[in-house]
């Protein structure tokens, strides 16, 4: 095989790994969009069954208390989705570059 078969050889296999790295990225953005949409669907189902859980023992079983607790607990775990939901959004930077990091000024 001479020069010209080498090349296209390579060509070839840059080629089949460009099309596996689009098809890993496409895999990848479709599994985040999918978490994404979990996330979301928990931020409202959270807040519904904690006002109908809070609204039972309030009316149903006359339990303020047991009502206020359980605004309690559905408050927080609303807060850690919501916020799980925001960071999970967030880009991290990108450190490969040597001017992505800033030292500040120099004496």
């Amino acid at each position: 095989m001479g020069k010209k078969g080498r090349g296209k050889a390579k060509r070839e296999s840059r080629k089949a790994r460009r099309e596996a790295d689009k098809q890993r990225e496409a895999e990848l953005a479709a599994l985040a969009a999918e978490r994404a949409q979990r996330r979301r669907r928990a931020m409202i189902a959270i807040p519904i069954a904690t006002a109908a859980g809070a609204a039972a023992f309030a009316f149903g079983l006359d339990d303020a208390r047991l009502a206020g607790v359980t605004i309690l607990v559905g408050g927080l775990a609303f807060l850690m989705v919501a916020l799980a939901g925001l960071g999970g959004s967030v880009r991290p930077r990108d450190r490969s570059r040597s001017g992505a990091i800033d030292f500040g000024a120099r004496d």
